[in-house]
């Protein structure tokens, strides 16, 4: 990879998912909590450009100065693991575009990382085969494989274990994001399994059979850190009434928030929403679910 002309480089859409349901089981022994959760991509993304070559360096820049460029990048960390696996040499420059908001909830670090990876695997004639990618993307995050991947799919374990599941069907998202950040691993922390109520396992058929008929019946999710999240944070609990008394097809909190979204069968009603939210002060947008989570395209 000496060769200028030669260097591997890449654009890549790495877009944010949404929780329509999340559920926390029981505290692992590895310190990470068992969880059921349903994920689905949306058109929401970062930007990166990403170019390769054999210096071993990792550069890290972005348009967001609050995302790290060290190894507390979730993009360097996926770089340092691919080295013993691709090459020991394996360098990259990175340029992130953000427009997924940090410390919301969208898995904006996740898609990017994921992308990482995948770029990486293309740039050197896919060594690394699914599983393979899979166990690489697991070790950065949680959130990662499903990155790897993206759509509409249920996660089992810390949210690694995948299952495809019936696309959803177009429809319009809003999602609000309020100027709080609020930190995952505390969420988590604070989730007392004892008192938290209705805790229920996903129910693959059932699922699948409400999403076949959305948008004709609304969803029946719900995300169980809402019971850790609203009472700690009146700022997210008004937004989602807000965002419930608007009568959507679906309202929740996507993780461990701050994002909350709404869904809605017209475009021209979740962006009046949005306008109102946006002179608050708030991050907003109205997307579609996207099939794929990351896009790469050779440069």
């Amino acid at each position: 990879m000496n060769n200028t002309s030669s260097t591997p480089r890449f654009k890549a859409i790495a877009r944010a998912k949404v929780n329509l349901a999340l559920e926390v089981l029981r505290k692992r022994r590895d310190g990470f909590h068992e969880i059921e959760t349903i994920l689905q991509s949306i058109n929401l993304f970062d930007e990166l450009e990403i170019e390769f070559d054999d210096s071993g360096q990792i550069l890290i820049t972005s348009t967001d100065p609050d995302i790290p460029s060290d190894d507390g990048n979730t993009c360097h960390r996926a770089i340092r693991l691919l080295k013993p696996l691709i090459s020991s040499s394996l360098g990259a420059k990175i340029h992130i575009r953000k427009q997924i908001p940090h410390s919301s909830g969208l898995g904006g670090a996740s898609a990017d990382a994921a992308a990482v990876i995948l770029a990486a695997n293309e740039a050197f004639g896919r060594p690394l085969k699914a599983d393979e990618l899979e166990t690489v993307a697991a070790k950065v995050g949680s959130d990662v494989p499903f990155m790897l991947y993206g759509g509409t799919m249920l996660g089992r374990g810390r949210g690694e274990i995948l299952t495809p599941l019936t696309a959803l069907r177009p429809s319009f998202f809003l999602v609000v994001k309020p100027p709080v950040d609020i930190s995952t691993a505390s969420v988590y922390r604070d989730v007392n399994l004892t008192l938290t109520r209705h805790r229920y396992r996903i129910n693959l058929n059932a699922v699948n059979t409400l999403l076949a008929r959305f948008p004709n019946v609304s969803l029946s999710f719900r995300n169980g850190l809402e019971d850790v999240v609203c009472p700690s944070y009146p700022l997210i609990s008004e937004v989602l009434g807000e965002l419930l008394a608007s009568k959507p097809r679906f309202a929740s909190m996507s993780g461990s928030g701050s994002a909350l979204f709404a869904i809605y069968e017209n475009e021209a009603r979740a962006s009046v929403l949005a306008e109102r939210f946006s002179v608050r002060g708030f991050f907003t947008a109205v997307v579609e679910p996207s099939p794929r989570a990351v896009e790469l395209y050779r440069r």
